[in-house]
């Protein structure tokens, strides 16, 4: 069992050689020290909550990667206001949010369940301190990505294009309700149509949640024994770091991820030939759509996320 360290809440284990290591809060907890249940209630409605304040970001996000033409975050926001007002930021949201709790249980079973083993492989091959962090936190978001993007992408699909249908006016924003678009994607595509660029999707969030631990569990572990920041604060710094760099290194994927979902044909386009034509018209500057908004969303999202779901674990335990 993990005791208690110093006053910022520190965590103590014991490696296989009875020696104690530095662990972050919640960093390797054993899903059977976790009162699983109450921790996906109450993180989910939470995990919701932040979603729907963060929301608007998403929408802009995925305008400014869907547009003909390239634009900014404030110019994306301003034509949506133009268009459809208040209403065009939340367009899409229904799916999201039907799709968002089971995803979300997915992720945190497929995480808590894996931390401990992947801390137990590092340890047994001789691995400690950050850089075991960095490992277990990084092989565990894999899998957890793995799980829950099998759940959310068709949610995804249907989202991205009442998103922007939503925001275009005339007979399109007419047909821009989540009934209308399934109803679509199903006479024309079948159910390969709910589930188009997942391939891509993988290839983009799985190294992307990996990134995210690692850094996050590196930053976390290399920071423990300097009493910089308040600890709340130190959670949300980290995440914001982890979310830079994973924001960077996957933006150029969720860039093609989103235009092949929301292309018209009834066959997704290659990824390859989309990648081509946005940097034949645009360079790399047209990989990096919405990276402003898609950050800012990461590091909101994340760095409230993680700040409570640390505590959350420890009065989750059984």
């Amino acid at each position: 069992m993990p005791t208690r360290g110093d006053s910022r809440g520190t965590l103590l284990r014991r490696t296989t050689t009875g020696l104690p290591i530095f662990e972050p809060p919640g960093e390797a907890d054993d899903l059977e020290e976790l009162d699983l249940p109450k921790l996906l209630l109450v993180g989910s409605a939470f995990y919701t909550g932040l979603n729907c304040c963060t929301y608007p970001l998403a929408v802009i996000k995925t305008r400014m990667q869907a547009s003909a033409v390239s634009m900014g975050s404030l110019e994306a926001a301003g034509e949506l206001w133009r268009i459809s007002g208040i209403r065009g930021f939340y367009a899409g949201i229904g799916p999201v949010l039907l799709g968002a709790l089971p995803a979300r249980a997915g992720y945190i079973t497929a995480l808590e369940g894996t931390k401990a083993f992947w801390q137990a492989r590092a340890e047994a091959a001789g691995v400690t301190g950050p850089t075991a962090a960095a490992a277990s936190n990084g092989a565990a978001g894999f899998g957890a990505v793995l799980a829950s993007q099998t759940i959310y992408t068709p949610c995804d699909v249907v989202t991205q294009r009442v998103m922007v249908a939503s925001g275009s006016g005339g007979a399109a924003a007419a047909d821009a309700s989540a009934a209308h678009v399934v109803r679509d994607i199903w006479s024309t595509s079948g159910w390969s149509g709910f589930y188009r660029g997942f391939g891509v999707t993988l290839i983009a969030y799985l190294p992307g949640g990996s990134v995210w631990w690692a850094a996050y569990g590196g930053a976390r572990s290399a920071a423990s024994g300097q009493k910089l920041m308040p600890d709340l604060a130190e959670l949300a710094l980290a995440a914001t770091w982890a979310s830079l760099w994973t924001v960077a290194v996957t933006s150029p994927l969720d860039v093609l991820k989103t235009r092949v979902q929301l292309a018209p044909s009834r066959v997704a386009p290659p990824v390859l030939t989309i990648g081509r034509e946005l940097l034949r018209s645009e360079g790399f500057a047209g990989l990096y759509r919405g990276f402003l908004p898609r950050w800012s969303q990461a590091s909101i999202f994340s760095g409230s996320v993680i700040s409570l779901y640390e505590h959350l674990k420890r009065i989750c335990k059984k």
